[in-house]
């Protein structure tokens, strides 16, 4: 899937001819679970993370319907483009609701409720949370994330811990 010219050309137009699958971060199957997931405060993944620069795609490959009652990925468009205050971001850095900037900001969430097979791309610096499984059927979906050549990984970090997957 990762080879298919779907993929690829929008990430190649995003990062340039050269794309790297990083393996230490994402690339795995996430699930939310009917009656033992929770809440997923709003984030930005590059706070995981250690690159050159925070310039780094996620792909969101839904491997059934995700909607707002299975937890589905809310996101506030336009987020990556935005420079906060370490103090909008609580001590384990997920974005404060208590704050009224951070409120203005929030109400221009929106669900991203997808269908089985649908791929949702979205910037590490991308704000984004989701609620809890309240259906009765397990959410699967596949999450992968990307860089490109030139935006190194920090030695001595996790994100430089593991091999990598240069893209076709």
């Amino acid at each position: 899937w990762l080879n298919q010219p779907a993929l690829l050309t929008p990430l190649h137009q995003l990062l340039g001819a050269d794309v790297v699958m990083p393996l230490a971060h994402h690339n795995c199957i996430m699930t939310k679970q009917p009656r033992f997931s929770s809440d997923t405060g709003w984030h930005q993944d590059i706070r995981y993370w250690s690159f050159e620069r925070a310039d780094l795609i996620n792909v969101w490959l839904a491997l059934g319907t995700e909607l707002e009652d299975n937890g589905c990925l809310r996101l506030i468009p336009g987020s990556h483009r935005h420079h906060y205050d370490k103090t909008q971001f609580d001590s384990t850095q997920f974005f404060r609701e208590d704050l009224a900037a951070n409120q203005r900001l929030l109400a221009q969430a929106i669900n991203a409720e997808l269908d089985a097979g649908d791929v949702l791309l979205f910037h590490c610096r991308s704000l984004h949370a989701a609620t809890r499984n309240f259906s009765e059927q397990t959410k699967y979906s596949a999450v992968f994330t990307f860089r490109a050549g030139d935006n190194h990984p920090l030695a001595g970090t996790r994100s430089a811990s593991l091999p990598e997957l240069r893209l076709p």
